[in-house]
């Protein structure tokens, strides 16, 4: 299972920024040194438990969510399994940097997609052709390079296929000839299987998570045990409340699928992960 990805320092930084405070402000207002709260953020110190709480309470973080982050929690390794729907993962690289690709597709009628095509576009097609899927959807979570990088090969091998993102994510990629827009909530059919777009902007405006028979694929809007890195400080409010009204509030038995780090479920999200605190609403920036 691959490691979480994101550390303790990652999950500081990231709501520390997501508020708006600088490192100077963060220590005075737990009592660290700028220079410690610089150490946390790059890995090389990780804090007792008074000081962890008090980084917790002064981000509007969860504090026994985030010790546990730092005692070394990770999700169960997950077994899917479906008698409508098949799922591979594809690790797929970009400029040296790994990342998640899916392929899901119905069992019945061998229609499929793929999630995210980051990379290695050889090994997404000959994982296609091996499976004798017909690839109909590419989902496109966000534009970034490392979710689109294989996209222009994989569509010249496999020009039937359609491809689906949030319009506003439609400039960030060259246009194909085979374009769908997918607003929140718009539903595609995959086979007998129903794909629901769930718009999470934050970590990009178009961010969007594509939900299908269980389980949800969420991009860099969230990793197991935290959060994409938010676009702005502006975005970090609207993107917490996103994850918690679309994805956290799925089924705690759906599986969620990162686009880097292993597979959470939105089960193990609400009792571990720190940036959401049961009972308390979103902070504000």
């Amino acid at each position: 299972m691959p490691a979480l990805e994101d550390e303790l320092g990652d999950i500081i930084s990231k709501a520390r920024s997501g508020l708006g405070l600088s490192t100077r402000q963060l220590a005075a207002a737990t009592g660290l040194s700028e220079h410690e709260t610089n150490q946390i953020e790059s890995y090389r110190l990780i804090p007792d438990r008074p000081v962890l709480t008090a980084l917790a309470n002064s981000l509007s973080l969860e504090p026994e969510k985030l010790i546990g982050i730092a005692d070394g929690w990770a999700p169960a390794p997950l077994q899917f399994s479906s008698d409508r729907m098949t799922l591979n993962i594809v690790p797929v690289s970009y400029g040296g940097y790994g990342e998640n690709c899916y392929i899901v597709a119905s069992a019945q009628t061998r229609a499929a997609a793929v999630i995210d095509p980051g990379g290695a576009a050889d090994k997404i097609i000959g994982q296609l052709d091996a499976s004798g899927l017909r690839l109909e959807l590419v989902l496109i979570t966000h534009a970034h390079g490392d979710h689109v990088g294989a996209l222009a090969r994989l569509i010249a091998s496999k020009p039937d296929a359609r491809i689906v993102s949030h319009p506003l994510e439609r400039g960030s990629f060259a246009p194909p000839a085979r374009w769908e827009p997918a607003g929140d909530g718009a539903m595609m059919h995959l086979g007998e299987l129903d794909v629901t777009a769930l718009h999470t902007p934050g970590h990009t405006r178009g961010s969007t998570c594509y939900a299908v028979n269980g389980v949800c694929l969420v991009g860099d809007t969230l990793f197991a045990g935290s959060i994409g890195r938010p676009a702005s400080p502006t975005a970090y409010r609207p993107m917490l409340s996103a994850i918690r009204s679309k994805l956290l509030s799925l089924p705690d038995s759906t599986i969620l699928l990162p686009g880097h780090g292993p597979a959470t479920t939105v089960g193990e999200e609400n009792a571990r992960n720190p940036f959401f605190r049961p009972g308390r609403p979103v902070p504000n920036p």
